[in-house]
């Protein structure tokens, strides 16, 4: 005689064990949804913007390398943050008297032979930044096309997509030096094989009537159409200008984060990116605490900026820097972050499981062999839509699963093996037709087969877990 109240056991449990695979699969796929940015390379382990620490940022496994980009007097396109030389180079050294009234030295007044004549230097001395101030390493300002060869040659050698995440610094003060800086810039981007939104690339921007300009006009004629990320200042910057009344003016970002202004924005870009103190104030409070969801809703990415472990980067609802990055990827809901500390923001990523999914709760209240529940379900980032309830069948997708359907008395025979096995020995289940039929409520049984108990598979799931201005 059968035993009805084991055959349901086995059934939830396999049924609890497929919900737990499923579980601990969307928590990591959540995991590997984030992306790590590097910001102006490895800028937070060796000085931004330089051939070394493009490599060091590969190595550490981010996503995507940020390249800021402005132009020279002789029309080149040259990596560096500030269209100014004196932060970070010894032009004042090399070639005094060239700088302007401002008394800054300014890219664009120099051509490319002599600014790679220059070497850099790191700004902030105390940093601990390797090399600090070695002169005698000799780090050059390097061009985008230098760039770029180095990433990739990097492909090739890695066997891998190497994301770049480019901005186009101030348009606005090329023109008015008779420079078209975005033209320049796609037309490198081209001739390295960027030209299509398949291509692991997001071409950035403060300016939003450049960036339109670059989707309705640049992109047609040179038959492109790459991922575009709008980036919102705080209308205190200086990173967009207007020309009003013969005056510069700031330009002003408040429409952007409206909803009508994310629709209409989303008609050409593909995200937005902002300071992360725009986001969330000092007590850890959401400033626009419908930004990101409305964002997703319309298909764009938030990519917020700047993440820093320094004692004085961190802000004081979160205790580290590690607590930081778990605050704005999984309770802001960010899809990725611009980080100088590409590497730890990597190991994070690689590192999060969260406790609820190591094992299956099992409900008190079920008497006997206790039957195991479906397991707590993951905190959901605002940008993934919500797990539907389950459907009557349940498809499980993956080497050796068949698909799990809920049986009637009339349902087929369920396909042989559907779960590991957890003992050699099956346990066997008479043919229906010398039982009568279970009481309401019960899981009735197909025909004839072997229902092993499950266990979770040996093999680890085939997870590639991924890993900011």
């Amino acid at each position: 005689m059968v035993n009805w109240v084991d055959c349901k056991i086995i059934v939830m449990k396999s049924v609890g064990w497929i919900f737990l695979l499923l579980t601990v699969m969307a928590v990591f796929a959540q995991a590997n949804d984030k992306i790590v940015i590097a910001h102006r390379a490895a800028s937070g382990y060796l000085m931004e913007h330089n051939l070394p620490s493009v490599t060091l940022a590969v190595a550490m496994g981010s996503d995507y390398i940020e390249q800021d980009l402005v132009m020279t007097q002789d029309d080149q396109v040259i990596v560096l943050h500030d269209p100014t030389l004196d932060r970070v180079t010894n032009v004042a050294e090399l070639f005094p008297g060239r700088e302007r009234k401002d008394g800054k030295f300014y890219a664009i007044d120099f051509t490319l032979a002599e600014i790679k004549q220059l070497h850099l230097k790191e700004p902030y001395p105390n940093s601990g930044r390797f090399p600090d101030n070695n002169k005698n390493l000799q780090l050059i300002v390097p061009t985008f096309k230098e760039e770029l060869e180095l990433i990739r040659g990097l492909e090739k050698t890695l066997h891998k997509d190497i994301g770049i995440y480019p901005e186009i610094k101030q348009p606005w003060f090329h023109r008015k030096e008779g420079k078209d800086i975005s033209m320049a810039v796609v037309k490198i981007l081209r001739e390295y094989g960027y030209k299509s939104q398949d291509d692991k690339i997001f071409l950035q921007c403060f300016d939003p009537d450049e960036l339109r300009r670059i989707h309705d006009e640049l992109f047609p004629v040179l038959q492109m159409n790459l991922k575009l990320v709008q980036l919102i200042d705080d209308n205190n910057g200086n990173e967009t200008k207007s020309l009003q009344w013969g005056e510069w003016i700031n330009y002003n970002y408040d429409w952007i984060t409206s909803k009508s202004g994310l629709r209409a924005l989303s008609a050409y870009v593909a995200g937005i990116g902002m300071d992360k103190s725009m986001l969330v104030d000092k007590a850890g409070n959401l400033l626009l605490p419908e930004l990101v969801s409305d964002a997703h809703s319309l298909g764009m990415v938030v990519h917020p900026y700047t993440f820093r472990r320094e004692k004085e980067s961190v802000p004081p609802y979160v205790a580290t820097f590690e607590e930081l990055l778990e605050f704005f990827y999984f309770k802001v809901g960010v899809d990725g972050v611009f980080t100088d500390y590409c590497g730890d923001a990597v190991v994070f990523l690689q590192k999060r499981v969260p406790d609820s999914a190591a094992e299956p709760a099992v409900d008190p209240a079920v008497e006997g062999e206790g039957r195991e529940m479906l397991p707590a379900q993951p905190t959901v980032a605002p940008e993934l839509p919500q797990s539907p309830e389950m459907p009557q069948d349940v498809p499980v997708d993956g080497p050796g699963v068949s698909p799990v359907t809920a049986p009637t008395v009339e349902a087929a025979p369920v396909p042989e093996s559907p779960v590991p096995a957890l003992t050699p020995e099956p346990v066997q289940v008479p043919s229906p037709s010398s039982l009568s039929l279970p009481e309401p409520g019960m899981v009735p049984i197909p025909a004839p087969v072997s229902v092993p108990e499950p266990v979770i598979p040996t093999t680890s799931l085939p997870i590639d877990v991924k890993s900011q201005k």
